[in-house]
């Protein structure tokens, strides 16, 4: 193996575990044995457990950026692109699990503790919202439409886990069907 496939498998392993247990549950340990590489792999690419923290968020918001940006579609109307949006994060989860959010994990686990990890979190739901807000501009409807989409995108993540992924795609499909979208 390279250095940087060493790195990747870090940054794959520790994402996975992170995102199935939780962030203090899983030790370094835990990661470098399931990964297959050494303590001095780790260290060479990142200072600390914090680092690695902050590289697997930063990766899983550039991930899903484009993963979204991909699907979207805006040519057709804001109908057209809240449904692309909402499709675009539903395929987002049916790939990357229905846990919940990693971000969410993250700020609830750091707040307090360390606030380079939490703010990362924060922004990452700004930049998703500011994303949202600047893609309708286009559509001359009112701000808050970006905050109520971020809304319906955060419950869809949230209640994947506790509700089978099948059923809450049926419920994103009824509510699209159902939003009124009326100019400023």
């Amino acid at each position: 193996m390279r250095k940087s496939q060493k790195k990747e498998a870090i940054l794959n392993t520790a994402e996975k575990l992170f995102y199935q247990n939780g962030f203090h549950a899983i030790g370094v340990k835990s990661i470098l044995d399931q990964a297959g590489v050494a303590p001095m792999t780790m260290y060479y690419h990142f200072e600390s457990k914090e680092e690695l923290i902050k590289e697997v968020l930063a990766r899983r918001e550039h991930q899903y950026f484009e993963l979204v940006g991909d699907k979207l579609n805006k040519g057709d109307g804001i109908h057209t692109y809240v449904k692309s949006l909402i499709q675009a994060h539903i395929n987002w989860l049916e790939a990357e699990g229905t846990n919940g959010c990693l971000f969410l994990r993250a700020k609830q686990e750091y707040e307090g503790v360390n606030e380079g990890i939490a703010s990362l979190s924060r922004e990452h739901k700004k930049t998703l919202v500011n994303k949202i807000e600047n893609d309708m501009k286009v559509f001359d409807v009112p701000k808050s439409l970006g905050m109520q989409i971020m809304i319906i995108l955060e419950g869809l993540t949230s209640m994947t886990q506790i509700q089978e992924l099948d059923e809450i795609k049926e419920a994103a499909e009824r509510l699209m069907k159902g939003m009124q979208v009326s100019d400023k």
